[in-house]
């Protein structure tokens, strides 16, 4: 749960439907105290969609973490709204009834006498917006801060460089959005319980591999001494699990561009039969510097090339598949696994919570193209591959425990909040980032709960495409 030092409440809207001049003065203080890395909350009105509950959860779990919390207000009964009234009126029991022993509230007020502040307020300081501007005014509530104790300054926030919008188009269903095409996703295996996921990833998606394993074995099997390349192996689990105890298999050689999550993966395998190198698969000198590894490693071509969940992250897949295929050999194989939104269905889901998911997560900067499964046959044919089959393997709830439905949740979904988390904390000024991120956050966690219930059913299908050279 992320946590504050200071807590803005403030009426979003008037009467009369449009934004509040309360708003206005609040979005100024926000800013003006994120600009000075202050951890600050700023209430998404946006979760009302979700849901009361949802919204008033995340306005608890704001609370219990302010130091301090900032009533802004221009007009008395916004002052005295529903859900304004709440925060404040919480906040005050809190600090009366010493479950707060250290905590402040600080009234921001324009056109308001504070004597007619409601009684619970006019105990605390008000400062007038008509004679303090906003720098002095988060100079004040700065200063409150370090009198209660030394707030959590927030890390310096890196991020890589933002890309385009991701540009898909589903004709079979209104679930997907137009958008512009982007130029590379900003996944990283490197996120936050990433390696975690990937890790039950690789479990889920066994059975699906094993599809393209046997077909390859009815048709003649690997050849002796066989080489294997995972291309985007991540931490290696995969590889390890479907080809480390194959007798045929000599060499796995597994490349990513993620030069820590490869250090991390030759600490984690003890396998002599796999090698890892850091190799950029759309680096313009792909071709030199991966013959440079196969001689350094004494290998001349490649046997199996096996990629899982890779291509759907390059900017020009079949570029990829081209120079890849060079150094397959004659009779090789290769093995492709994509997934594709599309493909996933769930019942009951009253509300359409899972389609508003898949759907913001494709206005996420830096998201992948998750239509990429039903694209593999194509690809692989424009590439130079023949022989293609494409297999389908489905997923679903039926018959497994409360673990492996949290399990699959894992795999599909959660990791959907950390496109909108990265933009976030590069600018956290950013309201519409922020509600973005809150939104998507919030509604993973409904949709989680959903998921889990006995009665919920969901179901979703990997593909595998399987190829000759």
């Amino acid at each position: 749960m992320d946590t504050f030092d200071v807590f803005i409440s403030f009426k979003n809207t008037g009467d009369d439907g449009r934004r509040a001049d309360d708003a206005m003065l609040a979005e100024l203080v926000y800013k003006e105290l994120c600009a000075r890395k202050i951890p600050t909350f700023y209430s998404n009105v946006t979760l009302l969609q979700l849901g009361e509950s949802v919204y008033k959860r995340s306005i608890d779990g704001a609370l219990d973490t302010a130091k301090v919390l900032v009533v802004i207000g221009t007009r008395l009964e916004y002052i005295e709204s529903r859900w304004i009234g709440y925060e404040w009126q919480s906040f005050h029991s809190d600090l009366l009834d010493g479950v707060k022993p250290d905590g402040e509230i600080i009234t921001y007020t324009r056109d308001i006498d504070p004597r007619a502040l409601p009684r619970a307020l006019r105990s605390y300081q008000n400062c007038n917006a008509a004679e303090m501007n906003v720098d002095a005014f988060c100079d004040f509530v700065e200063q409150a801060l370090r009198k209660l104790e030394k707030p959590a300054v927030a890390p310096d926030l890196k991020m890589p460089q933002p890309v385009d919008d991701l540009d898909v188009h589903d004709p079979f269903s209104s679930v997907f959005l137009e958008a512009k095409r982007h130029r590379k996703s900003a996944y990283s295996s490197t996120y936050h319980h990433e390696a975690s996921r990937l890790k039950v990833q690789a479990s889920n998606s066994r059975s699906s591999d094993e599809l393209a394993l046997d077909f390859i074995e009815r048709s003649g099997g690997l050849p002796e001494h066989a080489v294997v390349l995972d291309a985007g192996c991540a931490y290696g689990y995969v590889a390890e699990d479907r080809f480390g105890n194959m007798d045929r298999v000599d060499t796995i050689l597994c490349i990513d561009n993620n030069a820590e999550v490869i250090e991390q993966a030759r600490k984690m395998h003890g396998n002599p039969k796999m090698i890892f190198e850091v190799v950029d698969l759309e680096s313009e000198r792909f071709s030199e510097e991966f013959r440079a590894v196969l001689d350094a490693h004494g290998l001349d071509a490649i046997d199996v090339l096996f990629s899982a969940l890779t291509l759907h992250h390059l900017k020009n897949p079949r570029k990829v598949l081209r120079q890849l295929r060079k150094f397959v050999s004659r009779d090789g194989w290769i093995i492709l696994r994509g997934s594709d939104d599309g493909s996933k269905l769930c019942y009951p889901d009253p509300h359409n919570l899972m389609k508003q998911i898949i759907e913001k997560s494709l206005t996420a900067e830096g998201v992948s193209d998750r239509l990429n499964g039903r694209k593999l046959f194509t690809q692989l044919a424009d590439s130079g591959f023949h022989d293609i089959r494409v297999f389908s393997n489905m997923k679903d709830l039926s018959a497994i425990d409360y673990d492996d439905r949290e399990a699959l949740f894992e795999e599909s979904f959660a990791y959907r909040s950390d496109y909108f988390r990265k933009a976030y904390e590069k600018d956290p000024t950013d309201l519409a980032r922020r509600n973005d991120y809150e939104w998507m956050r919030a509604a993973l966690e409904l949709f989680e709960q959903q998921f889990c219930e006995r009665a919920f059913w969901y179901c979703e299908y990997d593909y595998i495409a399987v190829a000759r050279r």
